[in-house]
C-alpha cells in the first residue's frame, strides 16, 4: 500500500470520528509514530498499519506495494503462518512463528500479538486444554490493551485481530465471563460507531451468536431474548436471512416456557410459521419436523400450509 493513501486516510477518518491520535495509537505505537504518520514523513511496516487502520474500522484487503524487501519477507511469513493454521500444520506453523519472532520488529507490539493469536487459533484446532488457550490469548491481548480484565469506562478503539482474540477468550475463559462479556458489549459499541455494511453485519452477527450460545449453556432465558432481539435487528438491516430460522425458533421455544396465557402463544406460533417457512426456503425438513413436533406438543396446535410471515 502507498504511504500516501494509508496517511490520507488515518487522517481524513480521525477527524470524521473526531479521534485523538493517543485513542488510535493506545497501545500499539506512539503518539509520535502516528503523527509523523501522518504527516507523511514516518515510514510503518504493513502489520503495523493494518493495525491503526482496523482501529477505525477501515481494512486492507492487498497492499499494492509494500514498504521495502524486510517488511514483503514478514508479509510472506505471515501468509505462511495463517496457511498453516488454517490447515492444521501444526510444525509448519510452528516453525514459520519460530522464524517470523526472528524477524519481527521488536519494538513494536502488534507482531508479538499476531505470534500469540495464530498459536492460539492453533492450539484450539488441537483442541489442547482451555486453560492453555486461555493463557495464551489472554497474554497476546495484553500487548495492546495492558488494562485488559479490569473493569473501567475507558473507551476503547480496537483492532480485527483484538476483536478476535477477545471472542475467543469469551468462548473459554468461563472464570471470566462477566467482565469479558462487558468487554464484548464494548466492542459491538466500537462496531456500531465505525463499521459499515456487510463487514459490520458478518461480526456483530459473529458477537450475538456466540452470546446467545453461551447463555442457552447457562440456561439464560431472558439474556438470550435480549440478544436474539438485538441480533434480528442486525440481520434485518442486511440482504440476507441468515440464522433467522433458528433465532425464530428459539425464541418460540424460550418464550412458550416464560410465560404461560393466549397472547404468547400466539407470539410462539407466529414465530414457528416465520421459521417454518424459511426452512421451506432452505429445503431444511429437519428443522420442521421439529417445530411440527414443538407446535403439537407444546402449543397444542399444527402447523399446515402456514401463510408467509417474514416481514
Amino acid at each position: 500500500m502507498e504511504q500516501r493513501t494509508m496517511e490520507n486516510v488515518v487522517k481524513y477518518y480521525r477527524r470524521k470520528y473526531n479521534l485523538s491520535q493517543e485513542e488510535i495509537c493506545d497501545g500499539i505505537c506512539s503518539v509520535t509514530t502516528l503523527s509523523r504518520l501522518e504527516k507523511g514523513i514516518r515510514e510503518i511496516d504493513s502489520l503495523l498499519g493494518q493495525t491503526i487502520l482496523g482501529r477505525i474500522g477501515r481494512e486492507v484487503t492487498l497492499f499494492e506495494t509494500v514498504l521495502n524487501e524486510e517488511d514483503f519477507g514478514l508479509l510472506k511469513i505471515r501468509t505462511e503462518i495463517e496457511t498453516s493454521v488454517e490447515n492444521k500444520e501444526s510444525e509448519a506453523a510452528r516453525k514459520w512463528i519460530r522464524e517470523y519472532c526472528k524477524l519481527m520488529p521488536q519494538d513494536e507490539s502488534v507482531h508479538e500479538q499476531f505470534c500469540l493469536y495464530q498459536e492460539g487459533l492453533l492450539l484450539e484446532k488441537e483442541k489442547q486444554p482451555v486453560k492453555i488457550i486461555c493463557d495464551v490469548l489472554e497474554r497476546g491481548i495484553r500487548f495492546t490493551i495492558p488494562d485488559f480484565g479490569i473493569k473501567t469506562d475507558k473507551k476503547r478503539l480496537y483492532s480485527p485481530i483484538e476483536i478476535q482474540m477477545i471472542l475467543l477468550l469469551y468462548r473459554y475463559d468461563r472464570e471470566k465471563e462477566e467482565i469479558l462479556e462487558e468487554e464484548l458489549l464494548k466492542v459491538l459499541d466500537y462496531i456500531e460507531a465505525y463499521y459499515k455494511d456487510e463487514k459490520k453485519e458478518k461480526i456483530e452477527t459473529k458477537i450475538y451468536l456466540e452470546l446467545i450460545h453461551y447463555h442457552k449453556q447457562k440456561e439464560n432465558d431472558e439474556k438470550i431474548l435480549v440478544y436474539i432481539d438485538k441480533l434480528m435487528k442486525v440481520i434485518s438491516r442486511g440482504e440476507g436471512f441468515y440464522y433467522l430460522k433458528e433465532l425464530y425458533f428459539l425464541r418460540a421455544k424460550i418464550m412458550a416456557k416464560t410465560a404461560d396465557n393466549e397472547n404468547t402463544r400466539e407470539k410462539c406460533f407466529k414465530d414457528c410459521i416465520i421459521a417454518y417457512n424459511l426452512c421451506e426456503i432452505e429445503e431444511d425438513s429437519g428443522t420442521q419436523g421439529k417445530i411440527e413436533v414443538f407446535c403439537e406438543e407444546v402449543l397444542k396446535c399444527q402447523i399446515t400450509e402456514p401463510e408467509i410471515l417474514l416481514d
